[in-house]
């Protein structure tokens, strides 16, 4: 499976459009992240993860966690994002940083304890694997 990862990385890291950045990422920007009081954003906690970086790599857990679960939520997201930023070419970036993101969860969970972080891991497995069509 490693073996695979690299491949793929090397295949579709060099595909990439330049990056947008540099800006401050989350790295963890997920609902279990973003604080909401009447339907309104009102803060954003859980900065363990965050860099600087390429806007795209948050993306990834939006995707995952919120826009896979409840696809009507991406194009309000989208219009509301471009009123502030020119909104990326998720078909092309995606992929890759979800790819990269879980890649680098595996790597998170070995860090701080594969079996209390179990579940976590599978999950990131499950979207390597797909990834790299194994």
């Amino acid at each position: 499976m490693y073996e695979r990862c690299i491949l793929h990385f090397d295949g579709v890291f060099s595909a990439l459009p330049d990056p947008d950045g540099p800006c401050f990422v989350h790295m963890d920007f997920r609902p279990g992240n973003i604080l909401v009081n009447s339907n309104k954003v009102v803060g954003i906690i859980d900065f363990e993860s965050a860099r600087g970086g390429s806007s795209e790599i948050d993306f990834t857990k939006i995707n995952r966690y919120i826009w896979e679960v409840n696809p009507r939520t991406k194009s309000p997201y989208v219009e509301c994002y471009q009123t502030i930023r020119t909104m990326l070419n998720l078909e092309i970036v995606l992929p890759f940083y979800n790819f990269y993101d879980a890649f680098s969860a595996v790597v998170w969970c070995k860090n701080r304890g594969v079996e209390k972080n179990q579940s976590f891991l599978q999950e990131n497995i499950e979207v390597l694997k797909k990834s790299v069509g194994h």
